[in-house]
């Protein structure tokens, strides 16, 4: 269940909130997603403009990591996602992964491998569903 301000969404009570609506104020639609994916698909949580912001925030994050020369190996991440996403759908845990990878990368710290923003890239877009960008 998603809730806002409190309550339910649900239709009889008029609280919901639209992603065409969104859409149509420019909100990308990857960063919908992520906010979705963000609580786990069993426990009830609030859709709130802080969920939406920090699920853009980390978007923009996550492309500037794939839109790097090198990146940090790719291989855990592969390894993560499949885990974390076969261990009854933890997409929060699957972010994570994505998480700690793009925060390496940005850093530059520890070994650098020249392919894996391209393959992180792909392995979001088909294991997540966000597409960070033509990769």
């Amino acid at each position: 269940m998603i809730g806002l301000d409190g309550e339910k969404m649900s239709k009889s009570r008029g609280n919901l909130v639209f992603v065409s609506k969104l859409r149509g104020e420019g909100v990308d639609p990857m960063a919908i997603r992520l906010a979705l994916l963000s609580g786990h698909y069993r426990t009830d949580r609030a859709w709130t403009p802080a969920l939406l912001h920090e699920a853009q925030e980390r978007l923009a994050t996550w492309r500037r990591a794939v839109a790097q020369g090198t990146g940090a190996p790719a291989g855990p991440v592969l390894h993560g996602l499949r885990e974390r996403l076969a261990d009854d759908l933890d997409s929060p845990g699957a972010i994570a992964v994505v998480d700690a990878w793009a925060a390496a990368t940005l850093a530059g710290t520890g070994e650098q491998e020249e392919q894996a923003p391209a393959i992180v890239c792909d392995a979001v877009d088909a294991l997540l569903g966000v597409a960070l960008q033509d990769c």
